[in-house]
């Protein structure tokens, strides 16, 4: 088969060059205009606030790096286009280090309420009771605790507001997401090269995670699936891979992370020569 077999992984690993640097990441101007975006459908929505938890959707609005964790950590975003940030007084510092896009930080001691915190905050801009809406992806302990100080607000799902800007990508969006997917196709197509009988699936996806990490993508694959014969009837792997054999289906599922955005690639092919059973399937 034309591109399958005969190359070795050292003449594939020379013959990269990095790419990644070529496109670049999400501009400030970007965030602000995310912001812009969801405080119009807030008030679509008739939505008086908008709590966005620590995690990927922090970040999609504000730039902030920050994992979720035990305690509460996130920002407010107003419909005048105020942001304000919550956060435990110990990490005020860092949340300022983190800080993309401008707001007030307002923290909370360890004996005090987070969720008193939340709603004397939104309560300053008049908003006592109404809808606020939670992002979706906040732990129920935190939207709990919020709905147990102040029984009046009534908590919605922000996800019509989060996924309306999240789902449409802006050209930067689709730039990095094109970039990702041609490094990833570049490497299946790599990866497609360096077969042989006796190969390991665990060859092939330390080959992948090196030559991901050649384009550029520095911290290598995302994720790697590589299955040879019955094993590709698993589509998300087995305990123990086997070895490439002559005339077996080889299915390789991978990607890498460009400036946050993530390339996911199948290829399903037969290496040597296909039986009429493969092509059927």
């Amino acid at each position: 088969m034309i591109g399958i077999g005969g190359s070795t992984i050292e003449a594939e690993l020379a013959a990269i060059r990095p790419t990644a640097h070529l496109v670049k990441p999400i501009q400030k101007e970007e965030f602000a205009k995310r912001m812009q975006h969801a405080t119009t459908l807030m008030l679509k929505h008739n939505v008086k606030a908008i709590y966005l938890h620590a995690g990927t959707n922090l970040f999609y609005f504000t730039g902030m790096r920050w994992n979720s964790s035990e305690r509460m950590v996130g920002a407010i975003l107003f419909t005048d286009g105020t942001l304000e940030y919550i956060t435990p007084k110990f990490e005020e510092g860092t949340i300022l280090d983190f800080m993309l896009i401008d707001g007030e930080v307002k923290c909370w001691e360890e004996h005090e309420s987070p969720y008193q915190l939340f709603c004397n905050l939104i309560a300053d801009k008049g908003i006592s009771e109404g809808n606020v809406s939670i992002d979706e992806a906040t732990p129920f302990f935190i939207s709990n605790g919020i709905q147990l100080v102040n029984t009046a607000l009534n908590l919605v799902d922000a996800k019509p507001i989060i996924a309306g800007c999240r789902m449409i990508k802006s050209k930067a969006e689709i730039a990095i997401m094109q970039h990702a997917m041609n490094i990833t196709l570049d490497v299946q197509k790599a990866a497609a090269r360096i077969l042989r009988p006796g190969i390991s699936a665990q060859e092939v996806t330390n080959f992948i995670n090196e030559a991901h990490k050649r384009y550029g993508a520095s911290s290598g694959s995302y994720f790697c699936i590589v299955l040879f014969g019955v094993d590709s009837s698993f589509p998300h792997g087995v305990k123990a891979p086997k070895n490439l054999e002559e005339g077996e289906v080889v299915l390789i599922d991978t990607g890498c992370i460009i400036h946050d955005y993530i390339s996911d690639i199948t290829r399903t092919y037969v290496y040597g020569e296909s039986t009429d059973e493969q092509r059927r399937i």
